[in-house]
Order: structure tokens, then sequence, then C-alpha cells
């Protein structure tokens, strides 16, 4: 036995946190093998090697998926992980120990660096610290560990272990991993009963100490806006109309707008925020501001993609109606701002190749780039404001309803309690956005339609596999062990509820609820 005590998790964990493995970084692109070679030590797969699969994404990296496969039934459970990660530039000069756990929790208890909450976790001997190991290498222990135990208990149901790249960024491991399960599932003829999920559990507020349990995963938008205002000289501000006065106007109305909230029993999504604006000059001179562009983050529960912009949409429209209004006054004649969305923008010059604008690689530049030269390619498109969609979504996800996890999460709630005697609490969805997003779609695929037109570039620089999400159709469920501060140099997972109350857990809902007796 490999990772069977908990001794043997939590030296699992600090090589998976070893093993560097940041997004977009070299380590990120060997981590895969260091996996491969890790499960490979276990006994059943060094008689079943094709059990081990890289899956190769569209940024050439590699997910990997590891079956464990009984023939007592066709029901499977599919266990979900990334293993990417933020990077280090927050720890500073201590950026050398962030991925050895113990060197930094000496460099941490040699240092009083921290508030009193942090310091009394450092020297309480109850967490473990580093870069990764909440955010998410505590999941992918748990699930090696799982995965091993039921290879030599011979648990009678098959397991996919998934782990993927790019989670932190653009989730390109997940979507190329599920594209490969559907069609992996399908020639093995195997049933996926359940879709589990081991991110750790996230503080809900400050200095949050409850402990979650997760029956499904929060949805994301980024409805975008692109203004084409009228240069005019400063000297002669009146002459035209500043892109940066219509956006700011825009802003204003869009952030924290209470409109876009959505409600799920006694939950409610984060309001929207702005992500980025800016005018598009490149320069200094004395030419006002023309052009200028800016993208929000909303965060979805049910709420469509079309339903999204429409709110949006409107809210532009009556933002613009109100500008001219306001400015009637002082600028004569002043036009009024056309909105059209990036559909109808498209739609009036599908004559042109948009990949002459394109010289970014960012997904959210590259839908930028292709509205801009749109709208410039013709000089005619001055008080014009186009409305889309900025990549990347995430679909929410929700199982809340389903039989099996009500059942879960009933017994988990219980078991924590008696066993532990630690509260769990139950959300309907996690709010750290998870690749849980791109299995189970529960949208009609006619809103991903809606969503493709809408998005600038998609079907040539992005993309999300809508129909294999709809496919892979089963619950989710999201238990993971207790941490705090991920993404932050304070990052720890709290060692009894990783290497012993969790997985133990985890092995005892897998025998009781999925296993074929």
């Amino acid at each position: 036995m490999l990772w069977q005590t908990p001794e043997d998790r939590i030296n699992l964990l600090k090589r998976l946190v070893e093993n560097k493995s940041v997004t977009g970084t070299e380590g990120e692109r060997h981590f895969p093998f260091f996996l491969k070679q890790q499960l490979e030590q276990i006994d059943y797969f060094k008689t079943a090697e094709s059990h081990i699969q890289l899956v190769e994404t569209s940024d050439h990296k590699n997910a990997i998926c590891a079956l464990y496969r009984t023939y007592e039934t066709d029901n499977t459970l599919i266990l979900m992980s990334h293993y990417d990660t933020v990077d280090i530039q927050d720890y500073g000069q201590l950026s050398d120990a962030a991925f050895d756990c113990d060197a930094l929790m000496k460099a941490y208890k040699s240092n009083a660096l921290f508030n009193e909450q942090i310091e009394a976790d450092i020297h309480s001997g109850d967490y473990l610290f580093g870069r990764g190991v909440m955010d998410m290498k505590s999941g992918l222990m748990m699930q090696m560990s799982i995965l091993e135990r039921a290879t030599i208990e011979s648990w009678p149901v098959n397991i996919i272990l998934v782990s993927v790249p790019d989670e932190e960024v653009g989730s390109s491991g997940m979507k190329a991993a599920t594209q490969f399960l559907n069609e992996w599932l399908k020639s093995l003829q195997l049933n996926v009963t359940l879709i589990m999920n081991s991110e750790p559990s996230f503080s809900q507020i400050p200095h949050d100490n409850a402990h979650y349990i997760y029956t499904g995963s929060i949805g994301k938008l980024m409805p975008a806006v692109m203004v084409y205002g009228k240069e005019t000289h400063v000297g002669e501000p009146l002459k035209g109309l500043s892109s940066n006065y219509i956006i700011s106007r825009i802003n204003q109305e869009i952030e924290y707008n209470q409109t876009f909230t959505e409600k799920y029993k006694k939950e409610f999504t984060p309001l929207p925020v702005s992500l980025k604006m800016h005018d598009l000059k490149s320069e200094y001179n004395v030419q006002t501001p023309f052009i200028s562009s800016a993208y929000y983050n909303m965060f979805v529960f049910k709420q469509t993609a079309e339903e999204i912009l429409e709110k949006f949409e409107h809210v532009v429209k009556r933002t613009v109606s109100e500008i001219k209004r306001d400015l009637s006054h002082i600028i004569p004649d002043i036009p009024d701002v056309k909105v059209i969305s990036f559909d109808t923008l498209i739609r009036q010059n599908k004559d042109i190749d948009v990949n002459q604008f394109v010289t970014a690689t960012g997904d959210q530049e590259i839908a930028e780039q292709i509205v801009h030269g749109l709208l410039t390619h013709n000089h005619n498109n001055d008080f014009t404001v186009v409305i889309y969609y900025a990549p990347p979504y995430y679909p929410a996800v929700n199982s809340s309803d389903d039989k099996t996890v009500k059942q879960i999460v009933k017994y988990a709630i219980k078991y924590m309690d008696t066993n532990h005697r630690r509260k769990l609490k139950k959300i309907h969805y996690f709010n750290g956005i998870s690749d849980l997003s791109y299995v189970n779609y529960q949208s009609d695929l006619k809103d991903a339609e809606f969503y493709m037109k809408q998005t600038p570039g998609y079907g040539m620089f992005y993309n999300i596999p809508f129909e294999d999400m709809h496919a892979l159709q089963a619950p989710v469920i999201n238990i993971g062990a207790f941490g705090k501060d991920p993404h932050q140099n304070s990052e720890r997972i709290h060692i009894k509820s990783v290497s012993e109350e969790i997985p133990e857990m985890i092995a005892t809902i897998i025998q009781k609820f999925l296993c074929n007796h």
C-alpha cells in the first residue's frame, strides 16, 4: 500500500506540491508525466497500463485519465481534480520555499509575517502551508489514495480519476478531458452515475471556519462592450464625443448592479464587477479617445447567456439614451448612439476575414481585436456601442435535487458530526468557479448557439465542447478538505481533514452509495 495511512497521504501531498505546476509553465507540462509515474506504482496499473491515458489539450498540455475497471457493473464514478496552480509572486523573498512545505513552515515559524489568526495556525501544527497545497493538490492526493484503495479492495464500481491542467486560466484541460471521456466511456460501455470534484472548502465570509459540501458549481459569463465615440481635438471638445465618457457612464450602471444578481434558495450570486476597462489609444496625443472597451464578471445560477445579454443590452441602451439627454444642451445636434450586438456587427461585415485583425494570444484580447477591427474597417461607425461576450464562459451546474446527491449530503453531514464532531454545511453552488462547469451542461443547446454567435472568434480561437458536456450527463458533487486562503501566500490545508477525515468519508460514501452490492 502506497497512500493508505495519514502519514503516507501527507508525504504524497508534499511531493505533489514539490512538483511545480504553475499554469503556463514547463512545470505544468511536465506534471502529468510525473503523475503517471506515481499511478503506475499501484499494482493494478502494472498489469493494466492502457488504463492510464494522457489526453492532449488544444494548447499542447496533457490531462490524465486513469481507470480502475471492475466487471461486476457498468456503473462508473468520475473523480475530478486539476493540478495547475497560480504563480508564486506573492511569496516575495520566500518564493524559493513556496513549493517546499517543510521549508516554508520553518521560515514562517521563524518570522512573524502575518496577522494573529494566521500566526496561530502556523504554530498550531494543524496546517500544511504551500502553493497548491489547498487549491487543489489536496483533492488530487485524496483521490489518488481512494483510487489505490479501490484497486486493493476490488470495489464493485468503476472509477476514473481525471486530473487536468489550465483550470486556473482557460480550462483547456477539462474541455479536452470531457471530449475524451465521452469516447472512452462509449467504447467501454460504461455508465457514469456520479461526477465528484474535490476542490477544497472555500470560505463564504472573512474568518469563516465552516466546512462545506457543494452540490453544484457557480456559472460565470463575461458580457463586454466596445464604444466608438467621435474623435476631436481637446481644444474643440464639443465637436466630438469621448468614448471614455460613454463607457464610464455605462460602467457606473453595470458594476454592483443588483439587477444581475440571482437567488437560489438562500444563496445569492456576487454582484457584477468590471475586470477591465480602458481606451484603445496606443500613445499620448491631444486627440480625445474615441474607442474604449470593457468586460464584466457576472455570476449565474440558472440565468442563461441570452437572458444576461438581454439585461446587459437594456442597461446599455438606457444609459446611452440618458447620455444624449444630459449632453444635448451643450452639444448641439448630438446624434443617437447606436447599440448593436456582435452578431449584428459580424453580419454587417460578413465578407471580412476577421483573422487579419488578430495579433494577440489571450482570449479576451482576441475578442476585443476582432470587434475593434470590424468597427474601424469602415470609417462610418461613429456613435456606436457593440455588446458581445468575452471568453471564458463557465456554465452553472447543479444537482441539489438529485436523489443520490441528497442522500450523500445527508449522510456526509451526519458522518462528520458523529465521527469528528465537525459541522458540515451544504451549499448549492461552489463559489470558487470550477471545471464541473464543463460536464452535465444543463441549458438548452439553443442557448449555447446564442453564446457562440455573440462571442468574437468563437470556433476559430475559442471553443467550448457544448455537445460533449451535454452528453456527459450525471449528477455532480464537490467534497474537499478544509483549508484557508487559496491564491494567497498563507494558503494552507488542515492536516487531519485532508489526511484522515475527508478521504475516509469519501471512501465510505463511495462504498455505501455507489458500489454495486
